[in-house]
């Protein structure tokens, strides 16, 4: 079944029932519920949910926690990663009243962000390289190389807070028959990497955590010269739950499919029944870019 992100309605004035009601009027009869709806808008679709409805996957941290109303609704809002033991517990904590409402929900998938490394996020000099076309030239590769080992260096300690608080989730995981999905991320400095998402699947082998991909992401990593799409979908394709689907245009992600310059050809191994598949659009793709995205994904790649 094919299913769309709640992410498309950011920043629209819709309660919880005009979601859902534009959900199915785009044909769609699946939904991704993630970390921008608030508490009063899920009690608005909660009715809704599973009978009108079908509820696929759950992004943490959902819904968005009361506690946190002055902050930027984030699947990030703590981090798993973190060093800082009061933080870390926090992200824990958040992430199992995630847990509770899949619960609730029946919902099995529930995906997770894992955090980042402790550095300053290089993105911006990165884009501007490739902006630049400039990106093939000695100093671009001899920047992306070094923050590569400033990564490598510190990310150690990190991967251990991460295996960590993975270790608690998971036994709450096999308790709620919930499966906890590791996405693979867009930033240099977060994390997982492509070998750190093997680390974590082979040490919880067995258990409840998968993984959960994301086209664009990995798309955008590929053109940064830091992992192929490709590597990730032959090594982690028997962990795959789901995909996130959009398009990408140089580094700009989350287009309608069809809208960018992605392609979607070597993704024919997600045309499995089994796996979720999520439509995750940027909020200002226009509705008719998301009819024709939805079509290109129903007629183009069987996906439906």
């Amino acid at each position: 079944m094919l299913g769309i992100s709640t992410c498309w309605f950011e920043n629209r004035s819709l309660n919880g029932e005009e979601i859902i009601k534009e959900i199915l009027e785009l044909g769609l009869e699946g939904v991704e519920l993630e970390y921008r709806i608030t508490h009063p808008i899920y009690q608005q679709m909660k009715p809704l949910l599973n009978k009108t409805i079908k509820v696929l996957s759950i992004h943490n941290y959902f819904p968005k926690p009361i506690e946190c109303s002055h902050l930027k609704a984030s699947g990030d809002l703590f981090l798993l990663s973190s060093v800082d033991k009061d933080e870390r517990t926090k992200a824990i904590q958040y992430t199992i009243r995630t847990l509770e409402h899949a619960c609730d929900l029946e919902v099995v998938p529930v995906i997770l962000h894992l955090g980042h490394v402790d550095m300053p996020n290089p993105f911006v000099r990165i884009k501007r390289y490739y902006s630049d076309k400039k990106f093939d030239q000695e100093e671009s590769v001899a920047y992306i190389r070094e923050q590569d080992i400033t990564r490598r260096n510190k990310v150690s300690k990190h991967l251990d807070a991460v295996l960590f608080s993975l270790e608690r989730l998971n036994k709450e995981a096999e308790k709620k028959g919930i499966m906890l999905c590791v996405e693979n991320r867009y930033h240099l400095h977060e994390v997982p990497d492509f070998q750190e998402i093997g680390i974590i699947l082979n040490e919880f082998r067995g258990g409840h955590i998968r993984y959960w991909h994301d086209v664009g992401h990995a798309a955008a990593q590929e053109r940064m010269g830091l992992c192929r799409q490709k590597d990730l979908l032959d090594a982690y394709s028997d962990f795959i739950m789901g995909v996130h689907i959009h398009d990408i245009k140089g580094l700009d992600d989350h287009l309608s499919p069809g809208k960018g310059d992605l392609d979607f050809r070597e993704l024919s191994s997600f045309n499995k029944s089994d796996t979720f598949k999520i439509l995750e659009i940027d909020s200002n793709v226009p509705r008719d870019e998301l009819e024709g995205g939805i079509q290109f994904v129903q007629r183009e790649l069987e996906w439906r």
